[in-house]
């Protein structure tokens, strides 16, 4: 099974799209595309309300990854961004010093959609400004320009492989 991450997150900005856009819906659910190396793929759907749930879900999708043998996946899910300033950052912790300056929090945010693709080994992101009308109704996605910087961002989404 050779699934190369650029085709994983072109699946996930193609589904976004489709229920954002086409579908009209007002919410992505947090989308995985999971294939193992048989290359069936596998598509899972993990809505949560918080950070816990949202924990509780990465937990139970990283035993289903492994007792599914899944060699690659994608993530995809709407969330919010914001420009942060060095000097905000607790670098001995890898965190923000106030909590109140994550993105969900502050009036500079932009709403996008974030996808990731990886393997054991190898992480790739996208990520798509959400664009909407005078009626806060989305009307299309904008690709956004990432830093390289960013494609090696880690975290609990990137390890689920290891």
């Amino acid at each position: 099974m050779n699934v190369s991450l650029d085709t994983l997150l072109d699946i996930a900005g193609i589904h976004a799209k489709t229920v954002l856009i086409d579908f009209k819906m007002r919410a992505l659910t947090p989308t995985w595309v999971l294939f193992n190396e048989t290359g069936d793929p596998m598509i899972v759907g993990t809505p949560w309300k918080d950070d816990r749930d949202k924990y509780r879900s990465a937990k139970l999708m990283r035993q289903r990854m492994r007792a599914q043998r899944v060699i690659a996946y994608s993530f995809v899910a709407e969330a919010w961004t914001a420009t942060v300033h060095p000097s905000e950052i607790d670098e001995a912790n890898l965190c923000l010093k106030d909590p109140m300056r994550r993105p969900v929090y502050r009036q500079d945010r932009e709403e996008i959609v974030s996808a990731c693709a990886a393997t054991a080994s190898e992480i790739k992101w996208r990520q798509w400004t959400i664009v909407r009308d005078h009626l806060e109704r989305i009307i299309r996605l904008e690709p956004r320009e990432l830093p390289e910087s960013a494609q090696q961002a880690q975290g609990w989404l990137t390890e689920m492989l290891k």
